[in-house]
């Protein structure tokens, strides 16, 4: 830190006037800004959807008049009528409809049976019934030919043969008169209606035929309108013209909050990050605080966090990870002390006196154990926030001795043999850090495990190699997270190997896991020390 960056803010140094906003209010202030150009550009066009409809309808009208017109013809030839004077007449017209006035009735009905189709007009159909389709394609989305009964003769909804005369609209062209008229029709584009109106209802005319100045028929013809959608498809150019113009007043917008909200609340975050790691002990505040922080909130947060960072800094190390260190490491001597004890409870009428002692003692020996283990973590918590004593310990030693008490018939241990090979730590510490890394092997299928150490300049490694399932690729750069484990179903808390990194690193050295064949190898790092010689030091300790 530099300049007057690394100087805290006091109330007793003089602060500059500054304007400060309300967080409330910036807010609201952007928010109706960038809401006025969509809303405005929305109101335009729900005012376009009149005139899609209204060439929709024309549209329909066109279709209607030139299959009418075929119809006709046909039945006068089927029927050897001459043409009468004024049968070239165009066909009414049906009412013009709008979105504000006219209502949206329900879904067309469906056709029933009723009356045989009048035979000419029958035959009429058949013979238009490739000049109806074609009309249905893309002009209308139904297209039908009824008779002078309202029966459909001619049809793309492949009711040929049934009744319409009960629908509304074609009741009324059978009376002589055109009708119009919006029905809803079902569609997945509902959930959009309020906005786009045309998407889920659908334009319907019913335009009546003359022969001879008498009704001969109906064409109905049914399409959905054209709608806003359709129109922004086919004038994507200029929505993408009209979208860049958005972006950009978007863009300045977001720029002006970045600059009067996220920018410092991303330097404060910066700065929290910092403490949380360690890196400093206050949030730095920078030299242009006045015009960073113009809005009181962030001020008032950061003065805030200044003030809470010397309390969280003094709590931190020591509550970093204790309850769940402790949970973990209270599991296996409390489940082994529950096995012996309630082998006693089950099976002492059966047991010999030794047999009942060996349980007993086992029973007591974990809960020496537990015993330790509270003193220990006592220890490593003061450890987190203390310096490291002087202390040292001869790794081979320690390495032996733990290998006979966790021997058994799941893990063989080895210990390679040597002359006394010292390490700037406590017993019990090098010990845990020696459990999680055995009882890490055997939840991961080891029966074999190595443990090997040597000099190496001024430290001293230990080799920890077992013939495990070992680790993935994908896995290696996650094994020492906290709670990080592939072994939950088996009672695996993903802090063992946490738990090594942060013994070994508070003795001033570190853990890693190295490339192996088979199985995982991890190499644990101390400071080198000298010891003294002790009996059996050149023994291979090796386990059973």
């Amino acid at each position: 830190m530099k300049g007057d960056e690394s100087l805290p803010m006091t109330e007793a140094q003089p602060r500059a006037p500054r304007i400060r906003l309300r967080l409330s209010m910036v807010l609201i202030l952007v928010s109706l800004l960038i809401l006025m150009l969509p809303l405005v550009g929305l109101y335009a066009l729900r005012l376009h959807e009149n005139t899609l409809l209204l060439q929709t309808q024309s549209r329909l009208e066109t279709v209607a008049a030139l299959l009418g017109a075929s119809y006709r013809v046909a039945y006068e030839r089927l029927s050897a009528r001459p043409a009468a004077p004024g049968a070239a007449a165009a066909p009414p017209v049906p009412p013009r409809l709008e979105f504000d006035t006219a209502a949206v009735l329900g879904p067309f009905p469906a056709a029933r049976t009723g009356a045989a189709a009048e035979p000419i007009a029958r035959r009429a159909g058949a013979e238009l019934v490739s000049l109806v389709r074609g009309a249905a394609s893309p002009a209308s989305s139904a297209t039908r030919l009824l008779d002078r009964q309202g029966v459909v003769v001619a049809s793309t909804a492949g009711d040929e043969g049934l009744s319409l005369a009960h629908a509304d609209e074609v009741a009324e062209a059978l009376t002589g008169a055109a009708a119009s008229s919006l029905r809803r029709a079902p569609s997945r584009a509902d959930g959009i209606q309020p906005l786009v109106r045309g998407v889920s209802v659908r334009m319907l005319l019913a335009i009546p035929v003359f022969v001879d100045g008498e009704v001969a028929g109906v064409v109905a013809v049914a399409k959905r309108p054209s709608n806003i959608l359709d129109t922004l498809v086919s004038k994507r150019v200029l929505v993408a013209q009209g979208a860049a113009v958005f972006l950009a007043v978007a863009l300045a917008v977001a720029l002006v909050t970045a600059r009067t909200l996220v920018l410092p609340i991303r330097r404060l975050t910066a700065g929290a990050v910092r403490v949380a790691q360690g890196e400093t002990d206050r949030i730095e505040r920078g030299r242009h605080r006045v015009r960073e922080y113009r809005v009181r909130e962030l001020a008032a947060l950061a003065d805030s966090l200044e003030a809470m960072v010397a309390t969280l800094q003094r709590r931190s190390a020591y509550l970093r990870d204790f309850a769940h260190q402790l949970n973990h490491q209270y599991k296996t001597p409390v489940a082994a002390a529950r096995g012996a004890l309630e082998l006693l409870r089950d099976d002492i009428g059966e047991m010999t006196p030794q047999e009942a002692r060996r349980f007993a003692d086992n029973a007591l020996a974990d809960i020496g154990r537990l015993d330790r283990l509270t003193a220990r973590l006592l220890d490593l918590a003061q450890a987190d926030m203390a310096q490291v004593t002087g202390e040292t310990v001869d790794v081979r030693a320690v390495a032996r001795d733990l290998a006979d008490a966790m021997a058994d018939d799941r893990l063989a241990v080895r210990v390679a043999a040597g002359p006394p090979l010292g390490a700037r730590a406590s017993r019990w510490t090098l010990q845990a850090i020696l459990e999680n890394l055995l009882d890490n092997a055997r939840r991961h299928g080891a029966r074999r495990v190595a443990i090997d150490a040597e000099r190496d300049g001024d430290a001293t490694v230990l080799c920890v190699q077992d013939d495990g399932q070992g680790v993935s690729p994908v896995n290696r750069e996650k094994v020492f997270d906290p709670f990080f484990t592939t072994r939950q179903d088996s009672g695996g808390t993903g802090l063992g190997l946490a738990i090594c990194r942060t013994l070994t690193r508070n003795l001033g050295g570190d853990i890693e896991l190295a490339d192996s064949a088979r199985g995982a190898r991890f190499k644990v790092t101390l400071r080198a020390a000298e010891v003294a010689p002790t009996d059996g030091a050149l023994d291979n300790g090796a386990g059973p």
